[in-house]
């Protein structure tokens, strides 16, 4: 009778197999970081905008001025009225606070505010980024909000 021998692996076999999985992992954890970065700058960006939609209605309604002016920090704030003296607060209507830690605010170009007669804007843009990139919400005279990516072509 024929008996059968077992032979496992060899640890030069099991250490490759290891090596190949851990690099996979490292790999999968990068691109898992990247990925939760660019949804915090998309987050981000979308809820200024949403808040600058907001300041733009309330302009048209009250048929007010609302100029907007930032507070960089940590975290950094963007808001309408008077600048405040001590700090942002979430909590006011005209002033919005950063969400995520990781974004920052690289800057606003021209001086942008809504208008409530005839719902017009003071053209105007704010740039939001990470390590995953720059958005940028660019503000036009007719009061479109929209938002790209800067190295897109039709962001410049």
């Amino acid at each position: 009778m024929k008996t059968a021998h077992l032979r496992g692996f060899t640890l030069p076999e099991l250490l490759l197999v290891m090596v190949i999985a851990g690099m996979l992992s490292v790999a999968a954890l990068h691109g898992w970081q990247r990925w939760q970065q660019r949804l915090q700058l998309r987050d981000s960006t979308q809820q200024l905008q949403g808040f600058l939609l907001r300041l733009r209605a309330q302009a048209n309604r009250q048929n007010s001025d609302l100029v907007l002016w930032s507070r960089p920090g940590d975290p950094w704030c963007i808001g309408a009225g008077s600048l405040p003296v001590a700090g942002c607060d979430s909590r006011k209507r005209l002033q919005f606070v950063a969400p995520h830690a990781g974004v920052s605010l690289y800057g606003i170009r021209g001086e942008p505010g809504f208008y409530g007669r005839r719902n017009v804007a003071r053209a105007g843009s704010i740039e939001l980024g990470n390590s995953a990139g720059r958005m940028r919400l660019i503000i036009s005279a007719r009061a479109r909000i929209r938002l790209c990516m800067t190295d897109e072509e039709t962001c410049r």
